[in-house]
């Protein structure tokens, strides 16, 4: 059976390639190239944001409409002139501004150095490469029956191909390595008949993308769940796959663990939020056995989270406090409540004013995962930040 990424890769039809190179002048290699780099791009960052709950549920609608509508990249024959970086003012155009966030300008450069071509043209390129993505994930949630949470859940488990699948020389901002692949070859296949002219395309991403302009809406909660043992000291300390510099506003540059970091995820959020809600863990700090002190390894998260709520007045957050359901509720809640403020005590410590962080415990109240097995109760020990956007 193919992989996610191989299933991707022979969406690149020798047809299409030839309309791009006709449409930007640029060669058929380079333009083979391009989309090589510009859809592992795209379906690695959305495999990273699995765990945003409200960002899956967009995705799911979005890929169902493109789905259900005809081919959108069969357009490309009609495409009109393009500018220099991707039209946030259309819908798709909007949708990858969301995804990348700040580093959508930077993201689309990288591909046109990579691919040897203009900047308009590596425009063009995501501006088809997104829809191809969001085609095959809608066809894949209705041929596999996957709802939100099923297709966030096939995507953690691809994240680590996804990101390896970004060819060698093509860097995403913040990444210090290039990731190796194989280079990418365009399959040969019959010639298709190429006739949905340019309106449909836009009928189809206008409706799509009508569900990312409700900007109004608060963004579902997301749960990222990592595991904390309560038998010896507490917390979620890892293995960090290497840092990157992160600029946030104010030209405060920090060093943050790499990719899949609550420190990347968070100021991936802040960075591309609109007026919202996201929930995620923490996922490098540590208390001692049945206390709310903090270990010493913890302060290093808890200095990186202050750094970037900082740099976004808008944000705020509620510092909560889980258990599993082992013991008295009473002495739960009070466990809970008390490591949310010591960690909140830690962030305003950092510098995050008052008015923006609180804390809650909630004891047993609000399980993850089943309480009646250990990996289970392992899941529901945990201390989340439940950030809101203005």
């Amino acid at each position: 059976m193919a992989t996610m990424i191989e299933s991707l890769r022979d969406l690149v039809s020798p047809a299409i390639v030839s309309t791009l190179s006709q449409h930007t002048a640029e060669s058929e290699t380079a333009v083979s190239r391009g989309l090589g780099a510009a859809i592992p791009a795209i379906a690695s960052t959305i495999a990273d944001r699995a765990d945003d709950q409200g960002f899956m549920k967009n995705l799911a609608d979005l890929a169902t409409k493109f789905a259900a509508g005809p081919d959108p990249i069969e357009s490309a024959r009609s495409l009109g002139s393009s500018t220099i970086g991707v039209d946030t003012t259309n819908p798709i155009g909007g949708w990858l501004s969301s995804l990348f966030g700040r580093n959508l300008t930077d993201v689309t450069g990288n591909l046109a150095r990579y691919a040897g071509i203009s900047g308009s043209s590596a425009a063009t390129l995501f501006s088809i490469a997104a829809p191809l993505v969001l085609r095959y994930l809608g066809h894949l949630m209705r041929s596999e029956s996957l709802t939100a949470g099923g297709l966030a859940g096939l995507l953690r488990g691809q994240r680590a191909q996804l990101a390896s699948s970004l060819p060698s020389g093509f860097t995403m901002p913040g990444v210090t390595e290039p990731y190796e692949m194989a280079p990418v070859a365009v399959k040969k296949r019959a010639s298709t008949a190429w006739s949905v002219p340019l309106a449909a395309l836009l009928t189809v991403l206008g409706v799509g993308g009508l569900i990312w302009w409700a900007r109004d809406k608060p963004i579902e909660v997301a749960r990222v769940n990592t595991v904390e043992q309560l038998s010896k000291p507490v917390g979620t300390t890892g293995t960090l796959a290497g840092t990157l510099p992160r600029t946030v506003p104010g030209k405060v540059t920090t060093t943050i663990p790499s990719v899949g970091s609550a420190e990347y995820r968070l100021s991936m959020y802040l960075a591309s939020a609109v007026r919202g809600a996201t929930t995620m863990n923490f996922d490098r700090i540590a208390f001692n056995s049945d206390s709310a002190v903090l270990t010493a390894e913890s302060s290093e998260q808890l200095q990186d989270i202050a750094t970037i709520l900082r740099a976004y007045p808008r944000a705020s957050v509620t510092v909560a406090g889980h258990t599993d359901n082992v013991g008295s509720e009473a002495a739960n809640q009070a466990l809970s409540r008390a490591r949310a403020e010591t960690v909140a005590a830690s962030l305003m410590a950092g510098g995050v004013p008052s008015d923006r962080v609180r804390a809650e415990g909630y004891g047993s109240q609000k399980p993850v995962a089943d309480n009646s097995t250990e990996a289970g109760r392992a899941q529901n020990r945990r201390v989340e930040m439940e950030v809101s956007v203005r």
